[in-house]
């Protein structure tokens, strides 16, 4: 989906800009971000979205269907800033 594709991009930039404040090399700390993003948003689409998408199918929820398409984003860009927020800045 490109919504996905904007917000790793946005995860890209924001971790590359937020890299010399951690003291990192910006390069792979912005790698390490998409690669987190990535991740997740493929955990979630293999393993939680199947069953998502099989209740929704089943139940014609407008909602869950929603929810299917566009939660890998609200999820992996949640744990991604989390990531950089709580793991991108180094113990002294």
């Amino acid at each position: 989906m490109i919504i996905g594709s904007v917000v790793a991009i946005f995860i890209l930039v924001w971790f590359y800009n937020n890299a010399p404040k951690y003291g990192r090399n910006p390069l792979y700390w912005a790698i390490t971000g998409i690669m987190v993003y990535f991740a997740i948003a493929l955990f979630w689409t293999y393993f939680i979205n199947p069953q998502i998408k099989d209740a929704a199918m089943h139940g014609r929820n407008t909602l869950l269907m929603y929810i299917a398409r566009y939660a890998y984003i609200v999820v992996a860009f949640s744990v991604a800033a989390i990531f950089n927020l709580k793991i991108g800045p180094k113990n002294k």
